[in-house]
């Protein structure tokens, strides 16, 4: 009668998929103990999954990448780049460095020219931002921190939001040439209009129905 195997004697399979989790980690410069506060598991669950004892899947996959504030695409470049280079990588080390949060990309708030045109293509659209998250593929999140700045946007992932939202590249390339987007003017335009008084708004209604 053979014996059940313990937990201790699990063996590791460290795939790509692990060593790409790790390298996320790490360039979000979070502990195993931050990264389990944020994904709800301890600092030991965390290295278990890393360390090839937790088999990994699209949802487990997707499910802790969102939770580092990124998203599948940043873990499918993560990993290319340790496929292209696993045979010549040199082994790495890391000088351990105690960030706080001001430091971190996920807690910056650089709100650029590109992630003002995602949103006021999405808003022209009328899409919402949930509606935005299925068609992109992206959790909720994720597109607002697009949105607010707090996730750096490379030429893929732009070109991956604007072609969901129904958009050619050329499209987001004009509205970067504009000074004004015209989601900005119209949101400026209803301001003044909702100020007016019942005369003045008569004669901005008769001017826009000859329009």
């Amino acid at each position: 009668m053979t014996k059940p195997k313990s937990k201790q004697n699990v063996k590791k399979a460290i795939t790509t998929d692990h060593l790409a989790l790790r390298e996320l980690r790490l360039e979000c410069g979070m502990t195993l103990k931050e990264a389990g506060a944020k994904y709800g598991l301890t600092s030991k669950g965390m290295g278990a999954i890393e360390n090839g004892r937790v088999s990994l899947n699209h949802e487990k996959i997707d499910a802790i990448t969102n939770s580092y504030g990124l998203t599948y695409l940043d873990f499918v470049k993560a990993k290319r780049l340790i496929e292209k280079g696993a045979k010549r990588r040199p082994k790495r080390t890391f000088v351990k460095t105690v960030l706080k949060n001001s430091d971190r990309r996920s807690y910056q708030k650089i709100v650029t020219k590109e992630c003002k045109v995602l949103r006021s293509l999405r808003r022209i659209k009328k899409i919402s931002q949930d509606q935005a998250s299925a068609m992109c593929g992206y959790s909720r999140p994720t597109i607002g921190h697009i949105e607010n700045g707090r996730i750096e946007l490379s030429e893929e992932r732009i070109r991956h939001i604007v072609k969901s939202y129904g958009y050619k590249f050329s499209d987001f390339k004009d509205a970067m040439e504009k000074v004004e987007l015209r989601d900005t003017i119209v949101d400026s335009c209803l301001e003044k209009i909702d100020q007016l008084d019942d005369t003045k708004l008569e004669v901005v209604k008769n001017l826009l129905g000859s329009l």
